[in-house]
């Protein structure tokens, strides 16, 4: 039997480093991913036998990344172990939206990395059918950080206000992988949130409209002055306005926001 194997995501290096160390020093086979895009991307290309996450990460977020694979049959069986500096009332009112099976508090790296190994091994010995109360470690004392709550609300509230947009939004990361969709997006393009999520964002549109995109984002990657370009695209009988906007990082290239709109009616002919 080979070595058991965890997926550790979490953005701030010193603690993804750290941690992954530890773990291998206890045995365990590690890897490591930046934030949730690309642990959705290891989790699909190997399944690890545990995931341990942040849940506050760019790109994708923590809950996200549990929504995401709770819902996909190749995955939904991955316990999963979220590294949180939540309080613990506040993680447990989660569960409808996080749906991890422990949670584990921030602190001193001293004390993290062994709440994570004892939650690791709770899974191990119990898996998935303990209750939520008797997998929650490093709370005893524990002072929850005011700005991750703080975050996670404005978060919650920038969904809200997203999901509810009749216009369709993506975003792209800088290397043109979509990593978030809102459901008017969904509906114009006809797609599946799980199929989108980490797909290059010419995919949204169909290979009909490839060069297009590709040619339209190198421009805008290449010209630091650039603003914003349009695309027409008639999609599934759908005549669509795309605005591609850049977003920089000291004027570095760091992705695309993507707005949708639908002109016209289901009519024409349909992109293949």
């Amino acid at each position: 039997m080979g070595q058991t194997s965890i997926l550790f995501a979490d953005d701030d290096r010193f603690f993804r480093e750290a941690v992954g160390e530890f773990l291998r020093a206890q045995g365990y086979h590690v890897r490591l991913a930046t934030d949730g895009l690309e642990a959705l991307r290891a989790v699909r290309d190997e399944a690890p036998d545990f995931l341990v996450l942040d849940l506050v990460m760019p790109k994708v977020d923590g809950g996200r990344v549990c929504r995401y694979l709770r819902q996909d049959p190749r995955s939904q069986h991955i316990p999963i172990v979220v590294f949180s500096a939540l309080a613990a009332r506040d993680i447990l009112g989660m569960q409808q939206d996080v749906s991890a099976d422990a949670y584990v508090a921030k602190g001193p790296l001293s004390i993290v990395t062994k709440n994570i190994l004892a939650a690791i091994r709770h899974l191990e010995l119990y898996g998935r059918s303990a209750p939520i109360e008797e997998a929650v470690f490093g709370y005893d004392g524990f002072r929850p950080r005011r700005l991750v709550s703080e975050l996670l609300s404005m978060n919650r509230r920038a969904n809200v206000l997203l999901r509810i947009l009749r216009e369709g939004v993506l975003e792209a990361d800088e290397e043109d992988r979509i990593f978030y969709v809102n459901p008017s997006a969904l509906a114009m393009v006809d797609a599946d949130e799980q199929a989108l999520i980490g797909a290059r964002l010419w995919e949204a549109f169909g290979p009909a409209y490839r060069e297009e995109v590709e040619r339209t984002i190198e421009r805008l990657r290449a010209d630091p002055e650039a603003e914003r370009r349009e695309l027409a695209v008639n999609l599934k009988g759908r005549r669509l306005t795309v605005r591609f906007t850049p977003l920089r990082d000291d004027e570095a290239y760091a992705g695309l926001l993507v707005l949708l709109d639908e002109a016209g009616h289901r009519e024409g002919p349909q992109a293949t």
